[in-house]
């Protein structure tokens, strides 16, 4: 609305916030009276004139219903104050209102299965309405609440990469949700594209397109480092732990032979064991 108002005069806005247009006289018994139209100036009808534009915009975007709550205001100010009692209620109404969607601010958090452009619509619906009733939030602190509270714990290390590689202070809300965005796609991408097995390494590799060189190959590294010990575990020095179970018996270690100790206390076992987790 006030966009369009603004659009066709610019004046017209002052008039329909500020300006009651009250043309007034002082008779010849000292009193103030309004003025007649033969009383008015070339400013006064100027006035009029825009009070009746301001009404224009205002009535022709009203339903049957509203129309009858201001049919009988004469300026545009009087239209404005009735239609945002009517909407907003009054200043106790608004005041409950604003308290109620900052609860709902506070608690906001991404759904399961939702998206980051679905997430950041109903974020924006939110601070707009929080806007409109006098509570602004800074852009930083809403680019804060997004990587800190709002995001599931799956998002974590992408937070992390953000945090490190960007100043949150001066991170524009527009950039991170692109951000966020494409990196959603990407892991999209991987589920569909990388087996099981390499779907944590791709998106290690993924998260690090913020990292420097030197530490996207650290993190490699260490990741396939400890993918070759996982296998570890199904194979125990050259048997495999269900043969050590069959094996195992109380005549002593069936690995050196010897009748003093089991298996598991096998100094050359042990030797070997190591030997094949270090290749």
């Amino acid at each position: 609305m006030r966009d369009h108002i603004i659009g066709e005069d610019y004046e017209l806005w002052d008039i329909v916030t500020d300006s009651p247009l009250t043309t007034m006289k002082i008779n010849a018994e000292g009193v103030e009276v309004p003025k007649t139209r033969a009383d008015c100036t070339d400013e006064d009808l100027k006035k009029w004139e825009k009070n009746a534009k301001a009404k224009k915009w205002l009535i022709c975007e009203l339903g049957p219903d509203e129309y009858s709550r201001i049919q009988n205001c004469t300026t545009a100010k009087e239209i404005w104050d009735t239609l945002q009692v009517s909407h907003e209620g009054t200043p106790q109404v608004k005041r409950s209102r604003g308290t109620l969607l900052y609860s709902q601010y506070e608690n906001f958090t991404m759904k399961e299965g939702e998206t980051i452009q679905e997430m950041y619509t109903r974020f924006t619906t939110l601070t707009n309405e929080l806007k409109s009733l006098g509570r602004i939030i800074s852009e930083e602190d809403r680019v804060e609440k997004i990587l800190t509270r709002v995001l599931p714990v799956t998002w974590e290390s992408k937070i992390t990469v953000i945090q490190e590689s960007k100043n949150i202070a001066t991170l524009p809300l527009d950039e991170l949700i692109g951000n966020l965005t494409a990196y959603e796609l990407r892991r999209q991408t991987i589920k569909m594209d990388v087996p099981k097995k390499e779907m944590s390494l791709a998106l290690i590799i993924s998260e690090g397109s913020d990292l420097e060189g030197d530490e996207m190959a650290m993190i490699t590294r260490d990741f396939e480092k400890y993918s070759r010990r996982g296998k570890g575990p199904s194979r125990i020095g050259s048997y495999s732990k269900s043969k050590i179970s069959e094996k195992q018996t109380n005549d002593g270690c069936y690995k050196c032979g010897k009748t003093d100790h089991h298996i598991k206390n096998c100094l050359q076992w042990k030797i070997e064991w190591k030997k094949e987790r270090a290749e």
